[in-house]
């Protein structure tokens, strides 16, 4: 680690990280091995509190990983004291993100380093795939969502959509409709409504979380929902709509200048 550079990434907490989650030690060992064949930097955070800081895997053998110490040795100090270390690190312009648990010091000949068990998963991801386009103000999009798990004539709830990624949404509710929307909750018959000429697709909604929004007084509620099983098919069309989106907003930005 080398004390004084600023990190350039900082860690991921989303409800759509999880489903880039890889698991498999033989992914996570290929993905930790890549990084150290390719040198990378990775920025790694102390939990809790505590400047993030540079540092480098040296070394990923069987079950445990060594790390980069760092020649100030209060910041060493500061590692051993950490419940855990948050590294986030870039290969080939995908982000790559792990947690380190259980470090202990490796003093030796050379500089010191640190020895962790092999996390137990590994993050990766392209940006594009966290990215959330907010809608409003914006493109209407809209969920029709089936509350109810067994079939009946009950209509669905139209709900529109504040914001949406290739990996959830997120749902302006009113008090009024709040109730059925609890954490956890799977809605397994939703039908999604782009404005972009393909038709209504077929979606599973997961709840992750509800807020209170009160700046959006017609949608004081917001569910952010997970999309469960998505198809490819689905997400790409998902994602090209946002990067439309995106990029008729940025010729518009360029005309008003």
């Amino acid at each position: 680690m080398t004390a004084g550079i600023e990190p350039s990434t900082t860690p991921i907490e989303s409800d759509d990280a999880e489903r880039y989650m890889l698991r498999d030690p033989r992914e996570i060992v290929r993905v930790l091995q890549a990084l150290i064949d390719n040198r990378a930097l990775i920025s790694a955070h102390l939990v809790p509190g505590g400047r993030p800081c540079p540092t480098a895997l040296l070394e990923v053998d069987g079950d445990e990983v060594l790390i980069d110490g760092n020649r100030d040795e209060t910041l060493n100090l500061r590692v051993l004291a950490s419940d855990y270390l948050v590294c986030v690190s870039q290969l080939d312009r995908v982000r790559v993100q792990f947690r380190l648990q259980h470090l202990r010091r490796v003093d030796g000949d050379g500089p010191v380093a640190f020895a962790a068990p092999l996390p137990e998963s590994v993050l990766q991801l392209q940006r594009r795939e966290l990215y959330r386009l907010e809608l409003v103000p914006g493109p209407v999009v809209t969920v029709q969502v089936q509350l109810q798990a067994v079939p009946t004539d009950a209509p669905p709830l139209p709900v529109r959509v504040l914001d949406i990624s290739g990996g959830g949404l997120a749902l302006g509710l009113t008090d009024e409709d709040q109730a059925p929307f609890t954490q956890g909750r799977q809605f397994d018959t939703c039908t999604l409504e782009l404005p972009d000429g393909g038709g209504p697709m077929r979606v599973r909604l997961q709840v992750a979380h509800i807020s209170q929004r009160q700046e959006l007084a017609r949608y004081p509620v917001r569910a952010g929902c997970r999309f469960v099983g998505l198809s490819p098919l689905a997400e790409r069309r998902i994602l090209q709509f946002i990067f439309q989106v995106e990029r008729q907003r940025k010729a518009r930005e360029r005309r008003a200048v």
